[in-house]
């Protein structure tokens, strides 16, 4: 008979505040990755049309990015082809439309990274989730009011409007009374704490 003692101990299982946290350092790290191919999706669109005209065919339906350059998608014109007017437009177009997605990507991105470090229902909380819901809610006017600046110089796509617009605005609706059930909900703890 051997006089070691074996003791065997079970992994515990994690809380499900460290599993919110674990999830969260992930969800951080992919909405800083979605900010940055916003900002890259924003400085392409300059870069293409200063510098890769003749392959964007545009048309009443949106653009279309052609490699190698062609026109060969009937009832388009090429981006080249439109006056320099038009082409700034172009770029104050993607511009403004990315603005609002970019913003609540960064919002995103903040909120994620308070639940990896624990904070959960604190002002901060409550303060990116409306921000995200603003954003949100500014999206479909950005990108209508992009689309008319473009329009108005000339440019011919006319596809400011899709469904995703409408979610954008409904999700975005939700997401702000969320935030202030959230802001709520932190200032009856607040009170609690004091009167404790």
């Amino acid at each position: 008979m051997s006089n070691v003692l074996t003791i065997t101990r079970e992994r515990a299982e994690p809380t499900s505040l460290e599993r919110l946290r674990r999830l969260s350092r992930g969800l951080s790290v992919l909405f800083q990755v979605l900010v940055g191919l916003a900002l890259l999706w924003a400085v392409g669109g300059v870069l293409v049309t200063v510098f890769f005209a003749s392959n964007v065919q545009v048309g009443p339906e949106g653009a279309y990015l052609t490699f190698p350059a062609s026109h060969d998608i009937s009832g388009t014109v090429l981006l080249s082809e439109q006056p320099w007017l038009a082409r700034i437009a172009g770029i104050v177009d993607v511009i403004i439309a990315t603005t609002p997605i970019m913003f609540g990507l960064w919002h995103l991105r903040g909120l994620f990274r308070l639940y990896a470090r624990g904070i959960v229902f604190a002002r901060d909380n409550a303060r990116h989730l409306k921000q995200i819901g603003l954003w949100l809610l500014a999206y479909p006017f950005a990108k209508f009011g992009a689309n008319m600046i473009f329009r108005a110089a000339g440019g011919t796509d006319l596809a400011w409007f899709s469904s995703t617009l409408i979610y954008a605005l409904l999700l975005g609706a939700v997401v702000v009374v969320m935030a202030e059930v959230m802001a709520f909900g932190h200032e009856i703890e607040r009170e609690r704490e004091e009167f404790v």
